[in-house]
C-alpha cells in the first residue's frame, strides 16, 4: 500500500485549497437555503420625498404630517439648481409644492392645480406619489360631498388611506415533493460548480506529481506491479472524491433539517454519479501533463464554463436555444436536468431521469477511455525517443 499511502501524502499538501471551495461553499448554502426557505412577504418601500408649502394652512399642513408618515421626508432648498441637483444625484425621489389656496380649493371642490411635481423622467416613485394624492383629495371631497366639514373630511381620508392589507406570496408547483425543498435543490444544483472546482483543484496536483517521469521511472524499476500501482491510484481517488462527496451529503442534511427521504435520495445519486464523472474529466486534463498555472485556468474554464452554459447558476429554463444546444455536450447539463425533474421544475419521470444519468456515466466513461489513448500515446512516444536514444548510444 505504499502507493496508496504516498498518494494522500501528497494531497495533504493541496487540501488547503479544496477546502477554502468548501467553507466558501458552505457559508454560501447557509443564506441560500435560508432565503429560498423564508416566506416572501410584500414590504411597502419608502420614497424620499421633498414638501414645499406655500399655502401653509392646518389642511396643508395636516397633508405634509401624513405624507411624513408615509415617506422619509427630506429637506431641500427651494431652489430650481438645487432641486435639479437634488433629483439627478437621487438625493429625492419626488418634489412637490402644494400651491397658495390649496384649503380654500378644496373645499370648494375646485381641485386642479393643488400640486406641482418635479421630476426628472417619468418613474415608478414619481407614479405611485401621484396616485396617492389623488386618492387623497377625492377622499377628502367624498367626505365634504357626504356633509363633513373639511377637519373631519381630512381625518377620513388619512383613516381610509393608512388600512394596509398583508401580503404574502404563496408558491406552489404540482411537481414538488416535500423531502426535496426548493432550497435544497438549489443546494443540489450549486454543488455541481463546488463538485468539479474542488476535485480539480485537489486531485489535478496529485495526480500530476505521481505521474512526474522520475516517480514513473522509480515505481517502474521498484517490485510494485503496474497494475497494483494503478488499482492503489484508482483506490485512493474513489475514496477522496467519495470523502468529498460525503461531506456535501452531510451538509446537505443539516441545511434540510433532516435525513433525506423519497426524491432527496434520487438527488444524492445523481450528485456522487456526477462526482464519478468531473474525477472522469480530471484524470483526462492531467494525461496532457499541463502546469500548474494550466490547471488553475482549467479548473475555473471548465467549472464556470459549465455553470452557465448547463443551468447551474441560471436556470435552463432561461437560458437561449443555442447555449442549451451547446450546454447539452457537458455532462452538467444532464445532472440539472435531473435535479430539476427531482424539484417539480420540469415533470418527473423516472425513465428520463435515468437516461441523464446514464449519461453523465456515459460521460465518465468517455472521458477514461480518452485518457487511456492519450496516456498510451505518450508511452508511445517516449519509447520511440528512448530507443533512439539507445541506437545512438551503440553507434557511438
Amino acid at each position: 500500500m505504499l502507493i496508496f499511502k504516498t498518494f494522500f501524502k501528497v494531497l495533504r499538501k493541496h487540501l488547503p485549497v479544496a477546502l477554502i471551495f468548501i467553507v466558501a461553499f458552505v457559508m454560501i448554502s447557509l443564506n441560500m437555503v435560508k432565503s429560498s426557505n423564508k416566506e416572501k412577504v410584500f414590504e411597502d418601500v419608502k420614497l424620499d420625498v421633498c414638501v414645499f408649502d406655500q399655502d401653509d394652512t392646518p389642511e396643508s399642513r395636516k397633508l405634509c404630517e401624513y405624507m411624513s408618515s408615509r415617506y422619509n421626508m427630506v429637506t431641500i432648498e427651494n431652489d430650481q439648481n438645487t432641486i435639479t441637483d437634488a433629483l439627478y444625484y437621487e438625493r429625492a425621489d419626488f418634489i412637490m409644492t402644494i400651491e397658495k389656496g390649496y384649503a380654500e380649493a378644496i373645499a370648494e371642490e375646485n381641485c386642479d392645480g393643488l400640486f406641482t411635481s418635479y421630476h426628472m423622467h417619468p418613474s415608478y416613485a414619481e407614479a405611485l406619489v401621484q396616485q396617492f394624492l389623488q386618492e387623497y383629495v377625492k377622499t377628502v371631497r367624498a367626505g365634504i360631498a357626504g356633509g363633513m366639514d373639511i377637519g373631519n373630511a381630512i381625518d377620513l381620508a388619512e383613516e381610509t388611506l393608512s388600512q394596509q392589507t398583508e401580503v404574502s406570496y404563496a408558491e406552489y408547483d404540482e411537481n414538488a415533493d416535500s423531502d426535496f425543498s426548493k432550497g435544497l435543490a438549489n443546494y443540489f444544483n450549486y454543488m455541481a460548480y463546488i463538485l468539479i472546482s474542488v476535485i480539480m483543484s485537489a486531485l489535478c496536483p496529485v495526480l500530476l506529481a505521481m505521474d512526474k517521469k522520475d516517480i514513473r521511472y522509480r515505481t517502474s524499476c521498484s517490485g510494485i506491479v503496474s497494475s497494483s500501482y494503478l488499482l492503489q491510484i484508482l483506490t485512493a481517488a474513489a475514496l477522496f472524491i467519495t470523502g468529498i462527496w460525503l461531506v456535501f451529503s452531510i451538509v446537505g442534511i443539516f441545511l434540510s433539517g433532516g435525513m433525506y427521504h423519497g426524491k432527496a435520495l434520487l438527488a444524492l445519486l445523481n450528485s456522487y454519479v456526477f462526482s464519478i464523472t468531473s474525477a472522469a474529466i480530471t484524470v483526462f486534463i492531467t494525461s496532457f501533463s499541463p502546469s500548474a498555472n494550466v490547471v488553475n485556468l482549467m479548473t475555473q474554464v471548465v467549472g464556470l464554463g459549465m455553470s452557465f452554459l448547463c443551468g447551474i447558476f441560471i436556470e435552463q429554463s432561461l437560458l437561449s436555444g443555442g447555449v442549451l444546444a451547446a450546454g447539452r455536450f457537458l455532462p452538467a447539463f444532464w445532472y440539472i436536468r435531473a435535479n430539476d425533474m427531482l424539484s417539480g421544475t420540469t415533470a418527473y419521470d423516472s425513465g428520463k431521469f435515468m437516461m441523464c444519468i446514464a449519461i453523465e456515466l456515459g460521460f465518465a466513461a468517455a472521458f477514461s477511455l480518452l485518457s487511456l489513448v492519450v496516456r498510451k500515446i505518450k508511452l508511445g512516444q517516449t519509447a520511440v525517443k528512448s530507443s533512439r536514444l539507445s541506437v545512438a548510444e551503440n553507434k557511438g
